[in-house]
């Protein structure tokens, strides 16, 4: 990793990774695959370990998971390339679980390695070459493949692999997975990559959206309290003088921390983006629960504290929060019935 600081993603995987790392990783690249061919996968199960029978990863089909249409992903994260050799050892194991009931054949064999060898690749795109291939090594007299098997069964496992389309066994290349998991949120926890662009926020919308009743009842609680009206609506508040600024920013700010969620849903690991909001509401809790003259004063401390808030460096989304999103927080939390302007106010 000379000439660079920051490793790359594929020095990454090829050097930092171990073995539980790198099943971990195809798992995500797998549930990212069957979505990206247009056919989801019903369930992406890690099997790696001992007993796994030629089978790290499965990625299921059909709802009789690998006794119906399946795929397998043989994990295989060596100091070196992967050879020949080493794929045959894993062919003979697939096809002795078939024998024995274990599994379907799959319907595609990948292998996943951070580096193949030319010769496995070559192999690899010509199925007629890789099935010769497989045989030579399997005749050759002295030949140790399948010897560990009963000879009853090692003669079924060649019997299997003369009928097999050899077209099964398949060997993706290194930066064409990366290039699709870089599609999945947990990208940027694995690697040391910036954020994706993060896109501007729709503005609020005319009419006022479902998901916006608690805060905005709130919102108009704090103006009948503050400016002694009866606001029963949005629309209403919408057509005020005195209200209608500051309500048209609060809900500019509701929907900016809303399209950070969804961005956050979309970029980064599950809870990324509900750890900035939790680390928030402990900002700003004691400074909602003190004493105020009415709710008006309350909303402007905590929309105050929460503007001069930093998150947590160490969290991914950190570098894209802005101070509206964080205001708009503290409405998704008003919203969520934890924060709460106007309150029946007691003598300190």
């Amino acid at each position: 990793m000379q000439g660079s600081s920051v490793a790359t993603p594929q020095q990454t995987l090829a050097y930092l990774f171990n073995a539980d790392d790198w099943e971990d990783f195809t798992v995500e690249w797998v549930r990212a695959l069957g979505s990206h061919e247009g056919r989801p996968y019903l369930r992406v199960k890690r099997m790696g370990g001992a007993g796994d029978r030629g089978a790290d990863v499965a990625a299921t089909l059909t709802p009789q998971g690998t006794a119906g249409e399946w795929h397998c992903f043989q994990c295989k994260h060596y100091g070196r390339q992967l050879a020949p050799a080493d794929a045959w050892a894993e062919v003979v194991k697939i096809f002795a679980a078939k024998i024995e009931g274990e599994y379907e054949l799959p319907t595609r064999y990948v292998f996943v390695a951070p580096r193949i060898g030319i010769t496995l690749d070559r192999l690899l795109i010509n199925p007629d070459k890789l099935k010769k291939a497989f045989f030579e090594s399997w005749d050759k007299k002295g030949s140790k493949l399948g010897t560990d098997l009963d000879p009853v069964l090692r003669e079924a496992v060649g019997k299997l692999a003369h009928d097999t389309d050899f077209s099964m066994f398949q060997a993706p290349d290194i930066d064409n997975i990366l290039e699709l998991h870089a599609t999945t949120p947990h990208h940027v926890r694995r690697f040391a990559q910036p954020l994706k662009p993060r896109p501007a926020a729709n503005p609020a919308p005319r009419e006022q959206a479902p998901h916006e009743a608690v805060y905005v009842r709130k919102l108009l609680n704090v103006y009948n309290e503050k400016h002694s009206l009866g606001l029963e609506t949005l629309q209403q508040a919408r057509e005020h003088e005195k209200v209608k600024p500051h309500l048209a920013r609060q809900r500019e700010a509701f929907f900016h921390a809303e399209a950070l969620r969804l961005f956050a849903r979309d970029s980064v690991p599950d809870a990324t983006y509900e750890a900035v909001e939790e680390d928030l509401y402990e900002a700003v809790i004691e400074i909602e629960d003190d004493h105020y003259d009415d709710g008006y004063d309350r909303l402007k401390a905590v929309l105050t504290t929460a503007a001069a808030h930093k998150p947590n460096p160490h969290n991914i989304l950190a570098p894209v929060v802005k101070v509206i999103d964080l205001k708009g927080m503290c409405h998704r939390l008003a919203n969520n019935d934890r924060l709460t302007w106007c309150k029946e106010e007691s003598s300190p």
